[in-house]
């Protein structure tokens, strides 16, 4: 039985990027709650846009999930660069934004 050795670098880099989607939801979750406040303005309940931005913001933690067991599937199939990018795609945008928000306010 001929044994080929898996690179190790798209395993640990796929578990990185879910610890960071796992620590994503965090500041997530007070924003999820707070996004219904996009239907205080009187007659904003028959606007489309605040379902839109509710319903997105909601669907986060969804996308994190199909983008992780995508990304594990790729990786399952030997694809490990496809895998990567498709987790850095939907993981790194939050924490870069977050960085951003926390470096400009100090």
């Amino acid at each position: 039985m001929n044994s080929v050795r898996r690179p190790r670098w798209p395993w640990i880099t796929l578990l990185i990027l879910q610890l960071l989607q796992l620590l994503t939801l965090i500041p997530w979750l007070p924003m999820a709650g707070l996004s219904v406040m996009a239907f205080d303005s009187p007659g904003s309940t028959k606007m489309w846009q605040p379902w839109l931005f509710v319903g997105l913001l909601w669907s986060y933690p969804l996308w994190l999930l199909l983008a992780g067991a995508g990304a594990w599937v790729l990786w399952a199939f030997h694809r490990n660069r496809s895998a990567v990018i498709l987790a850095a795609v939907f993981t790194l945008p939050v924490p870069i934004l977050l960085g951003i928000i926390l470096i400009s306010n100090s």
